[in-house]
């Protein structure tokens, strides 16, 4: 019976330490961003409905530029350029791109290398997985 118990407590502390481990704090979060274009898909669309691709830039200073383009348009042209104001707190990342549009959040934001992940809500409102990759 000891040993049991002392089997669940080990195996507790140990899920307790993998799950604590993969999360990043804000700073991380910020520096691993920072000066870096992350291009996908955040729900944008033209005034036809067509979808829109977006590369976020975010800049050290909290503001940052969403440079928006058709997929697959193998030029590339940008056909919207939105600024927006953004911050990391408790791993939330907060896209603010003015009164004309929604607050977007990126929700238990991580960020490795080569890409960034989250759950997407669109005014406090739960979306759907989020994946921007490093351009």
């Amino acid at each position: 019976m000891k040993t049991a118990i002392q089997y669940a407590r080990m195996c507790i502390l140990c899920l307790s330490l993998a799950l604590t481990s993969c999360a990043q704090d804000d700073e991380t979060i910020f520096e691993s961003v920072t000066g870096y274009t992350w291009v996908g898909d955040l729900g944008f669309t033209d005034e036809f409905g067509e979808p829109l691709e977006s590369g976020l830039y975010f800049d050290y200073s909290g503001f940052g530029t969403d440079d928006q383009c058709y997929y697959d348009d193998p030029s590339g042209i940008i056909v919207c350029s939105l600024p927006f104001r953004w911050k990391i707190e408790d791993g939330i990342l907060s896209l603010d791109y003015g009164n004309q549009y929604p607050l977007l959040e990126i929700r238990d934001v991580y960020v490795t290398w080569e890409k960034i992940t989250g759950t997407l809500y669109v005014d406090g409102y739960v979306e759907r997985g989020v994946t921007l990759y490093k351009y």
